[in-house]
């Protein structure tokens, strides 16, 4: 069971990052770019789920934290790319309310670990940030419906894309990290790497896409 869970879990996660690349590369808005983010976002949801069970088999509280924030971001993108003109609902508040609860879990554990001298706290603290302010602009949302027009968009994109730089970070933690221990690379720089590598994109098509007539 534990195997399957484990080899599954894999499979889902390379074929999320297969879709994200896909529907980067491909037109917005059209049928491959959808059909490929429909895909990302099942195989998103198993990762997180598998995560969620392995942890308890195979503890790995930080894998966990990062199967909570990317399983944040990519319903809450795909929230905002299915639902065009229809207001924020129950669903929503709800999402809200565990988004703070992912908040304090990613702040929580990131400090206990930064505490006892595990560096790899950091990560989960800048995690933390982005997921709260992904959390109060959600909440903001419940009370004045910002998502519209090229806002949605923007917010779909910034959310799809912070997902997959969570799932490549997790990837490259597990399969990379133990393979530099001992080099005079430092870890940090690979647990931060998409995120550095990435996140200048997301701003750059964020702006395109706000700054569109």
């Amino acid at each position: 069971m534990l195997r399957f869970l484990l080899i599954s879990h894999v499979a889902a996660g390379s074929i999320a990052l297969i879709c994200a690349f896909g529907s980067i590369a491909t037109k917005k808005g059209s049928v491959k770019h959808i059909y490929l983010g429909r895909i990302y976002v099942v195989a998103m949801a198993y990762v997180v789920m598998s995560a969620s069970v392995i942890s308890v088999f195979r503890p790995n509280p930080f894998l966990f934290s990062i199967a909570l924030f990317s399983g944040y971001l990519v319903w809450t993108g795909y929230r905002r790319a299915r639902f065009k003109l229809q207001d924020l609902n129950k669903v929503d508040i709800i999402t809200v309310q565990i988004g703070k609860l992912i908040v304090l879990i990613l702040f929580g554990y990131g400090t206990f670990l930064l505490v006892n001298g595990e560096n790899l706290g950091a990560v989960l603290i800048i995690f933390g940030i982005v997921t709260y302010l992904f959390v109060r602009e959600d909440a903001q949302a419940l009370k004045v419906n910002l998502y519209k027009s090229k806002y949605r968009i923007a917010s779909h994109l910034q959310r799809m894309l912070g997902g997959t730089i969570a799932t490549i970070t997790a990837v490259l933690v597990q399969q990379v990290v133990p393979r530099i221990e001992g080099t005079s690379i430092p870890e940090f720089v690979v647990w931060l790497a998409p995120t550095i590598v990435i996140s200048p994109l997301i701003t750059y098509w964020s702006m395109k896409i706000l700054t569109r007539k």
